[in-house]
């Protein structure tokens, strides 16, 4: 990590408890949890996932942009499209995007459902990552959005019951690490799907 990622995941960190305190963008604003529960665990996909130069991710549901916007700092590369319903924490997003000057990355303010119904003229994404979402949901409205060969990406405290995924998803990987000081074990899990 260079001083220029640091620095923008301080700008991150304070425009994130600023705007937090008239909207509810996290419930974790201890700078400690923040740096761990959302920044460390975002860019754990980078040791998850070899991601292809350039490729495109859609986060679902990115709330105040994890995991999205942590791996866009480390990988200005890829091109990354935020999915969020709410006004206000796309409003935010909208801010720390122009603010730490991240380039290649869209907003779309509405659900997975209205996003994939609104998909018709758009590229599929190499990648969909995911944290804080029911993963049946995503797998379901995946196959439309997602190319033939891209991988689902979730954010996990467990490994993944796979009675659960359907017999068409694929389990490529299951990257399990400690968050630091006690904070717990998560999983990045990468999903494909079969035809």
């Amino acid at each position: 990590m260079t001083a220029e990622h640091v620095s923008k995941f301080m700008i991150y960190l304070k425009q994130l408890k600023e705007w937090n305190k008239t909207t509810n963008l996290t419930s974790i604003v201890k700078d400690e949890e923040v740096v761990i529960k959302h920044f460390i665990d975002s860019i754990a996909a980078i040791k998850a996932e070899s991601f292809i130069d350039g490729s495109l991710i859609f986060d679902i549901g990115s709330g105040a942009g994890f995991p999205g916007i942590p791996i866009k700092i480390l990988r200005p590369d890829l091109r990354l499209v935020l999915v969020e319903p709410s006004k206000k924490k796309s409003s935010f997003l909208r801010y720390i995007i122009g603010l730490l000057k991240l380039r290649d990355v869209d907003i779309f303010e509405g659900s997975l459902e209205q996003f994939a119904d609104n998909f018709i003229n758009h590229e599929q994404a190499n990648y969909i990552v995911a944290r804080g979402i029911k993963f049946e949901f995503i797998i379901d409205l995946s196959r439309t959005i997602l190319t033939s060969n891209g991988r689902i990406l979730l954010f996990l405290s467990t490994l993944v019951d796979r009675s659960r995924i359907g017999s068409k998803t694929i389990v490529e990987n299951e990257y399990s690490f400690d968050l630091p000081i006690g904070y717990g074990t998560r999983v990045v899990t990468s999903l494909s799907l079969s035809s």
